[in-house]
């Protein structure tokens, strides 16, 4: 199943993450690359990889122009 990748932060805001070298950020798995030629699964699955004890990007810039 392919997946994308996430980090999840203090404000509970799940951020996709991009793969090395500014990638695409959905990770096509070995199954759909062989039997599909390169095109993702159907259903893509969701997965936290880090987490944060900060804020998102959107979250901070919230709390900074109040």
């Amino acid at each position: 199943m392919c997946y994308i990748l996430y980090t999840l932060h203090k404000c509970n805001h799940w951020v996709a993450q991009p793969q090395p070298g500014n990638g695409p950020i959905l990770r096509i798995c070995s199954d759909a690359e062989t039997l599909r030629l390169g095109r993702p699964c159907p259903e893509t699955e969701h997965r936290v990889e880090n987490r944060s004890q900060g804020l998102c990007d959107g979250c901070m810039w919230n709390g900074i122009t109040k």
